[in-house]
């Protein structure tokens, strides 16, 4: 009885040892150490698709659509790529927001263009992506451009607006947009910034270059839901046939 009391003690003692000296194995533990909002963006920008600029119109004096619809696809799929890896390691799914907290990114980290293309003109809605991720006043007193570069008129504002309120022939009331809008250097009127073509609208390279794109702080969420309430209300208010 005695011998089987000892036993039972020395595999306690060794039970308990075992367990001070060595960690508990930890079930789906992470095996990435996590990195700082800051960190993911310089991820993001270093795995980017960035092929040389490409060109259109006299003189080159425009960067074709095509090249610029195609770096903001590419920065638009890292990122959401680096939030779906760092959803699945945290175990849930994760907004872009919470991901990329604080962080704001400029058109140059984007687009990585050189001085000598500061006279160029950048086709800004040839992908709407950027747009929607800006802060209003980014683009507020910027002069719209051409296609060969005649000015248009400055940017008021931007803002979301339904596409019948925008007067586009597909989508409905409910169906949103974000618009930039201009004073008409001619006629004075307010306009939608667009045209049939995708670089019918330009910014001029140097004006934008160190603007902040794409703002990932709350202010800018905040602000962006503020915009989304108002389009909702006005688009309810336009649907409701009157009496």
């Amino acid at each position: 009885m005695k011998r089987m009391i000892f036993s039972a003690l020395m595999c306690m003692t060794v039970f308990f040892r075992l367990l001070q000296g060595s960690p508990v194995p930890m079930i789906a533990q992470s095996t990435e150490k996590s990195q700082s909002p800051e960190q993911l963006k310089a991820r993001l920008l270093e795995r980017m698709v960035r092929l040389p600029p490409t060109y259109r119109g006299d003189n080159n004096a425009r960067l074709k659509w095509e090249w610029y619809d195609g770096i903001v696809r590419s920065y638009l799929y890292e990122k959401s790529a680096i939030i779906e890896e760092v959803s699945a390691d945290q175990g849930s799914l994760l907004r872009a927001d919470y991901v990329f907290r604080g962080v704001k990114v400029t058109f140059q980290e984007i687009f990585k263009l050189t001085d000598k293309d500061d006279d160029k003109l950048v086709p800004i809605l040839a992908h709407w992506g950027l747009l929607k991720n800006a802060r209003q006043n980014v683009f507020e007193g910027l002069t719209l451009l051409g296609k060969q570069g005649e000015v248009k008129g400055p940017i008021t504002r931007k803002y979301i607006a339904s596409y019948k309120d925008a007067g586009l022939r597909y989508g409905g009331y409910f169906d949103f947009l974000y618009v930039l809008e201009y004073k008409d250097q001619t006629s004075g009127k307010l306009e939608r910034a667009g045209g049939v073509a995708d670089d019918a609208v330009n910014f001029r390279w140097r004006d934008i270059k160190d603007r902040v794109v794409d703002d990932m702080t709350e202010e800018r969420a905040a602000e962006d839901r503020t915009l989304l309430r108002e389009a909702y209300a006005k688009s309810l208010k336009a649907s409701v046939p009157t009496q």
